[in-house]
Parts: structure tokens; C-alpha cells; sequence
């Protein structure tokens, strides 16, 4: 027998690490003086200590590698079969999903800059700026924080493009590419999507809580400009606003590119955008204009 400080030498290790594996039942001292507690071990012992290294290495359990110690090289040879295959398709797996988060990270960033130029397009509709009321200096301003918050969305969008990828679905892409094509068509009603822009920390742009508390409201308008002067100063107290809109189906209000001007206003006059926005478009049922915005 030899001393746990020779058997250590003699592996090529440590002491900590003997005790380590006989205290989780892995390789146990031949003998234990019980006088003096010191452990000694048989050399025959050293072969032990080999599989358990190498299995460690190879990735096996503590469990695992307690069922395979007391078998022959034959069974050990098998078992390192069965981890080569595993980590092959392992392996197969993970590039599988590399190839996937390339293709749809090039596919949501491609969606980014279509929704980008889509929006930059519906901006040079003069009858939007005019459902709003601004004057020029206003329209300037409203420009500029469309492009202030289109610029900053799509950097967090392309910082977090991994994650994106990585927890987006094909349905999920799927249903982005529909509300692409609705956009782009004009007429999102007739396909029966909700269009909605959000900023801040807004829960869901599409659901409105339902204990939402309404803060303001009027019907029968012909234009925004009409009634917007008169929203109270309650927009920037941290709270989420919710403006949702009810419009007919010649109204500007209900251009797709609406929503997104409309929470710039927003942002500009009250500093809204602290506690966030989500702003709802939807066909009139009745054939008259109305507006709510709600906050939670």
C-alpha cells in the first residue's frame, strides 16, 4: 500500500482531488488508519483512477461513470461509442441552428429596413401632417423624432438580432411577413390586422389591458387637429397611454403610417414616450371617428 500523497504522484494529481473522489463515492482509500486517519491506497487502484479521468473528460455524469467503473474495457469501449454518436448529432444539431440564425437574422434585418423605408415613405403624405394640425416647424420636429425612434428601435433590434433569431419560430416570421404585405398593400382592415406602434416598456402593442383606465375621449371628429390641443397633461407621469382609434375608412387617421406619426406628436408635446406608447387603429363600425386614450 502506498500513502495518499505517493498514490497522488503516482496519478498524477493531487491529494484534494482523491478526497474529492472518495467523498462522492468515486474511488475509496483501501484503508484508513484509525489511529492516525491517514489513507492509503492499493497501486492496482492507479487503473481506477485512469477510467474515472478519462470519462470525466469525456463528459460522463458522476452517475454514469459509477455504473461503468466496475465493467471491462469492452463495455467502457462501448460506452464511449455511444457518447461519439451522441455528441455527433449533437453537434449536427447545433449547426442546424446556425445555419437558422443566419438565414433569419438576414431575413428579420431585411424586415427592419423594409419597415424603415416604409415608414420614411408614408412620412411624404402631406394629408397626415395635416390630420395632425403641425405647421412646418412642427412637421420638422415630428420628422426628426420619427427618425430619432426608428433609429434607436432598429439598433436594438440589430444589437439583439441573436436572440431575435434564436426565439423566433417560422410562424412568428410568417405573421411579420403577412403585416409587411398588409402595410404595403394600404388597406389592413380588409385583412383584419390590428396596426399598432409602440415605444417605451408598453406590455403588448396590440392588447389593452383590461383595468386600463380611459383618460380622454371624443367621437364624431373629422380630423385629429381638431381635438388634439386638448389632451391633458397626463401623458409623461410613467404610466402606459394607450390611444386607440376608431376612424372610417377615408379618414387619414387610418393610413398605416399613422400610428407611428401620431406617438411622435406624442412624444414631442409630452415627453410621453416615459412609461410608453401604443397607439390602435381599427375600422369605424358605426361610420363616425372616435378616440379613447386609456392608461394603466
Amino acid at each position: 500500500m502506498i500513502t495518499i500523497q505517493g498514490f497522488a504522484k503516482l496519478c498524477g494529481c493531487n491529494t484534494q482531488t482523491l478526497r474529492y473522489y472518495d467523498r462522492i463515492g468515486l474511488l475509496a482509500p483501501a484503508k484508513v488508519d484509525e489511529w492516525t486517519g491517514y489513507r492509503y491506497y492499493e497501486e492496482e487502484q492507479a487503473l481506477q483512477f485512469v477510467k474515472i479521468k478519462n470519462l470525466q473528460q469525456a463528459d460522463f455524469s458522476i452517475e454514469e461513470i459509477k455504473v461503468l467503473l466496475p465493467g471491462d474495457d469492452d463495455l467502457l469501449m462501448e460506452a464511449f461509442e455511444r457518447k461519439i454518436r451522441a455528441q455527433k448529432q449533437k453537434l449536427e444539431t447545433i449547426r442546424k441552428i446556425q445555419r437558422s440564425y443566419l438565414e433569419e437574422a438576414m431575413e428579420m434585418r431585411n424586415m427592419i429596413d423594409e419597415y424603415m423605408d416604409f415608414v420614411e415613405g408614408r412620412m411624404a403624405n402631406p394629408e397626415l401632417w395635416e390630420e395632425l394640425g403641425l405647421n412646418a416647424e412642427q412637421e420638422a420636429e415630428a420628422r426628426t423624432a420619427v427618425h430619432d425612434m426608428l433609429a434607436d428601435w432598429m439598433a436594438q433590434c440589430r444589437s439583439a438580432s441573436k436572440e431575435i433569431a434564436q426565439n423566433m419560430d417560422s410562424r412568428d416570421l410568417g405573421v411579420m411577413k403577412e403585416v409587411m404585405e398588409t402595410l404595403k398593400d394600404g388597406n389592413p382592415e380588409k385583412k383584419g390586422l390590428i396596426l399598432s406602434a409602440a415605444g417605451g416598456e408598453a406590455e403588448n402593442e396590440t392588447d389593452i389591458p383590461a383595468d386600463a383606465q380611459a383618460v380622454f375621449e371624443r367621437s364624431g371628429w373629422e380630423h385629429v387637429s381638431e381635438w388634439i390641443g386638448e389632451i391633458p397633461d397626463v401623458l409623461g407621469s410613467g404610466k402606459q397611454n394607450f390611444f386607440r382609434f376608431e376612424v372610417r375608412e377615408d379618414s387619414p387617421a387610418g393610413d398605416p403610417g399613422f400610428p407611428t406619426l401620431m406617438l411622435a406628436v406624442m412624444a414631442i408635446r409630452y415627453n410621453a414616450m416615459n412609461g410608453g406608447m401604443t397607439c390602435r387603429i381599427n375600422a369605424s363600425s358605426d361610420g363616425k371617428n372616435h378616440f379613447i386614450l386609456m392608461q394603466k
